[in-house]
Order: C-alpha cells, then sequence, then structure tokens
C-alpha cells in the first residue's frame, strides 16, 4: 500500500504566498530585468503548483484526487481489489461559501448624498457615474466575476482581478486564476504596485509555451518562452500602455495567510476516502464469509461449479463425516460507523460548513437557523472585508480611466453592499419594510434593505413613473361627466322633432 503520508497533501512552509519585499525594492530602486523576473516567478512556482493541485482536486481528477492514487495493500497480486471512493467533501465546502456569499448578487452603486454631489460636481453628475458604473457591472457581468472570485479565493486562498480596456475602449474586468498571479505590494494583495500574470499556451506545432505579463502602473511588458529563458522575440509590441494610472492586475485574499477553506481538513477528508474504501474493498471481496470444507477432497472444477450453481455435491470417503460451512468474519460494524460519523463531523466542524444532512438544521428557522450558520458567516465575514478593499481599490483604478473620458468620479463615494443568499420569508420581509416606513425612515434605505430588491434607485424610479403615468381619479371623472354631458346635447340637437299626441310618429 503506498504510504499514507504521500497522499496527505498538506500546505508546507514553503508553498505558502512568498515575501517579495527585497524584489519590490529592486524594483522601485533600478525597474524590471529579465533576470530579476525570473527570480520572481521562480519564488513563486512552490506556492503555484500546490494551489494547482488544489484547484485539480475541486475538478475531482485522477491527478487531484488522493484515493485516486491508492495502490492495492498488495500490489503484487494482478487482480487485488482496490477501490478508490471519493467523497467530494471538498468541492462542497467551496461551493457552499460561494453559493452563500456570491449566489446573490452584490449591489454596487454611488452614493446620492449630498458630499457625493459636491466632490462630483452636482445632480446631474452622480446620475452620470451611477450609470457608469451600473453599465461597467452589466458588461463585465460582474455576478460572474465575483461568484468565480469567491470560487477561486475558496479553493487555493486567492484570487486575481485583472481590469483591461476591450475593443470598444470600455473598461471591463475578469477574473484570474491565483496559481497565474503573483501581486507585489507594501501594504496587502488588493493594492498591487506591480504584478506578473504567466500562464501556458501550445502552438500550433503542440508545444508548450509561457506567456508572461508584467504590469505597473502604467504599462504591459510582454514577454515569451520558457519560464527560465524568457524573451520579446516574436512580439510585434512587447511594451503597451493600459490607460489606467494604478496597476490594473490586483489579487483578492481569502483570508491574511491566503489559504483555502479545505485545506484544514484535508486529512480527515481524505481518512473518511480510506475508511470508505476499505469497507468497498471487504464487501466486494466477500471476505466477511469464507467457504471451507472439513473431510472433504473436491477439485477446483466442482468448486467453480459449486459457485456457479450455489450447491456443492460430494461423498464422504471415510469414516469421519465431511461438512462443509462459512466462516464468518466478526466485524465491529459499530467502531467504523462511530469513526466515520466523527470524521465526517469534524470535516463540517473545522471548516465550518453547514451540515446540511443534519436532522436538527433540517427543523431549524429563524433566529436558530442563524445561530447554525455562525460559523460560516464568520468566515464569510472575513472574506467580505478581503473584498471591500479589493472593490475599493478597483474603483480607484476605474476612476482614473474614466477621468481620461471627461468623467469626474470619486472612487470613495462608490458603494457595494453584500448579501448572503440566505433562505427568505418574504412575509417577514414585508412586514420588516412597512415598520421601518411608518417610523418615517427614507424610503430609498428601507428598499435598500430588502433582500429581494437588488436596486433600490430602480424601485423608486418606478414609484415616480406610476405617480407620473395614472392621473387622480376625481379629475377621470371630471373629464368623462363632461364629456358625456357634450354626446348629449349633440344628440338632442340632431334628433327629429317629435308628435305631442304620438311620440314616434312624424
Amino acid at each position: 500500500m503506498e504510504n499514507m503520508r504521500n497522499l496527505l497533501n498538506v500546505r508546507s512552509e514553503r508553498e505558502l504566498y512568498p515575501d517579495y519585499t527585497a524584489e519590490l525594492e529592486e524594483l522601485n530602486n533600478h525597474g524590471l530585468t529579465v533576470d530579476l523576473l525570473h527570480k520572481i516567478i521562480h519564488k513563486h512556482r512552490e506556492n503555484s503548483l500546490y494551489n494547482k493541485k488544489l484547484y485539480k482536486r475541486y475538478e475531482a481528477v485522477k491527478e487531484g484526487v488522493a484515493i485516486f492514487k491508492r495502490k492495492p495493500r498488495y500490489s503484487d497480486e494482478p487482480d487485488a481489489i482496490n477501490n478508490h471512493i471519493a467523497n467530494d467533501f471538498f468541492s462542497e465546502i467551496v461551493d457552499f461559501k460561494t453559493g452563500y456569499f456570491a449566489g446573490t448578487p452584490v449591489k454596487y452603486g454611488y452614493s446620492q448624498t449630498e458630499e457625493a454631489k459636491k466632490v462630483t460636481g452636482g445632480k446631474e453628475a452622480v446620475k452620470r457615474a451611477s450609470k457608469m458604473i451600473s453599465d461597467f457591472m452589466v458588461r463585465s457581468n460582474m455576478f460572474d466575476v465575483d461568484m468565480e472570485t469567491t470560487k477561486f479565493a475558496s479553493i487555493y486562498g486567492y484570487s486575481g482581478r485583472l481590469m483591461y480596456i476591450d475593443l470598444e475602449g470600455n473598461e471591463r474586468i475578469m477574473p484570474v486564476h491565483g496559481y497565474e498571479t503573483i501581486i507585489l505590494s507594501s501594504t496587502n494583495i488588493s493594492e498591487p504596485e506591480y504584478a506578473v500574470r504567466y500562464y501556458q499556451t501550445k502552438t500550433l506545432a503542440g508545444t508548450k509555451i509561457w506567456n508572461v505579463e508584467f504590469y505597473d502602473d502604467t504599462y504591459i511588458h510582454y514577454y515569451r518562452g520558457s519560464l527560465s529563458n524568457l524573451s520579446t522575440a516574436g512580439i510585434a509590441n512587447p511594451v503597451k500602455e493600459h490607460m489606467f494610472d494604478y496597476c490594473p492586475l490586483q489579487g483578492v485574499a481569502n483570508n491574511k495567510e491566503l489559504i483555502g477553506d479545505a485545506e484544514k481538513v484535508i486529512t480527515l477528508i481524505d481518512d473518511y476516502d480510506k475508511n470508505m474504501s476499505d469497507n468497498s474493498n471487504e464487501v466486494e471481496g466477500f471476505v466477511h464469509a469464507m467457504l471451507m470444507f472439513e473431510n472433504i477432497q473436491i477439485d477446483d472444477k466442482e468448486l467453480a461449479k459449486a459457485q456457479h450453481t450455489g450447491a456443492i455435491r460430494y461423498k464422504s470417503r471415510s469414516t469421519i463425516p465431511g461438512k462443509a460451512y462459512y466462516l464468518t468474519k466478526n466485524i465491529n460494524d459499530s467502531f467504523t460507523e462511530h469513526h466515520l460519523e466523527r470524521t465526517k463531523n469534524n470535516i463540517y466542524r473545522f471548516s465550518k460548513t453547514p451540515n446540511l444532512s443534519d436532522e436538527t438544521f433540517g427543523a431549524a428557522s429563524g433566529v436558530s437557523l442563524k445561530f447554525k450558520l455562525h460559523g460560516l458567516e464568520t468566515k464569510c465575514g472575513m472574506f467580505e472585508a478581503k473584498m471591500i478593499s479589493a472593490d475599493t481599490y478597483m474603483f480607484k483604478c476605474l476612476a482614473s480611466s474614466w477621468r481620461k473620458h471627461g468623467e469626474k468620479i470619486d472612487y470613495l463615494q462608490c458603494t457595494m453592499e453584500f448579501t448572503r443568499n440566505f433562505p427568505l420569508d418574504e412575509l417577514q420581509e414585508a412586514q420588516t419594510a412597512q415598520a421601518r416606513l411608518n417610523a418615517k425612515l427614507p424610503q430609498r434605505w428601507v428598499y435598500d434593505k430588502m433582500p429581494s430588491v437588488d436596486d433600490a434607485n430602480y424601485i423608486m424610479d418606478l414609484i415616480e413613473a406610476e405617480k407620473d403615468d395614472i392621473p387622480p381619479f376625481d379629475e377621470e371623472d371630471t373629464d368623462e361627466k363632461i364629456s358625456n354631458e357634450t354626446d348629449d346635447e349633440q344628440n338632442k340637437q340632431n334628433s327629429p322633432p317629435q308628435s305631442a299626441d304620438k311620440p314616434g310618429e312624424v
């Protein structure tokens, strides 16, 4: 059997995100050189390779899941039973957090306060700023960007986000894998001073080649080749302006340690898979019971016939009668079940993921349900703080490009509101909103706090549109009465003269 230590892929210190203080100082003092770029990438490789292994584990491919690499107990047996039972706790931990945190779109907007109007240039300028932000979110499909960013960060500790100008000259943003993103910053990875993106592609001949992009606050430097021999040969424009005033490739951290949500329970998941696979081997090998022959001479042919028909025919050839019986293995299944149950509970507990199969979880509601989600909420709160930092820098970078179009936007007035994808109680939501309105709280604030409302401004516009389109009921009745009286007068003038004695005869 393969040594289990080789199966438990726990991150080592060398595989943590490296410290780039020295490289950052060298860039600030002497600028970029190819030799320095080699050192930056080489320093990141162990972290990158481990993060890529975690992503393969999320994909559940053969190369990524530890149990799939396990060898039989006795590898010299040609027909050794070796089941690979993988329980995908890893992906469940990631997907649950992604759906809970980013399953409801983040509400991005622009502040409507007097301060925002003052620093932006008036009410019309605020409206233009709101529209530019809204257009950017729709154009980039920010819902999808946030979902992928959350997923990448949850898998291996951090994700990249790249802002760029598309072919139509519009600002856009895209998620980038963390294992191909290097951020150099004196503060945190959401505020980059320099950044590197490196990824592999294939030529038409099938040869693998590395593409490297180095970003500073003005330019993109392109390189190509092997990681130990990069050059600008064959690149038409090796240096290009990216049109922002700041480095447009940023990182979004899952936590300060830059580790994934399931990393601390990987050993528990592997142990669960190992025990499940062993139990499956026992069942399939039918070693719980073995057929015994006592004082019986039986050849292989007769034994094969017995296995096929389920019956044995033999004759005793001595004074001692022969017999056939099953020798059963005494298995402590209670111990096995308790071990698996304890392991499963610890996986959910230490990863701060709710166990939806728990009967008490299904019966919970309201405050009780939120209490059961407290661990997950704590984990999501940490990530939300990192997302706010990243989004603030994103708007700062975008505002620098929008200024080139003549639009003044203060990135500090850009707003973002995160709403958990929590089961909604629409009746309670409506009652809460009505109570807030009765308390004379601002309508826009009340609608903005409703989980089912994505855009409070849109709701306010609908309310105003209804006021403008529907005339008052008393005015409508007056107009109809005047119209009816006018019609009666015209009918009376146009009717033929009537006889006083015999109405209806002329």
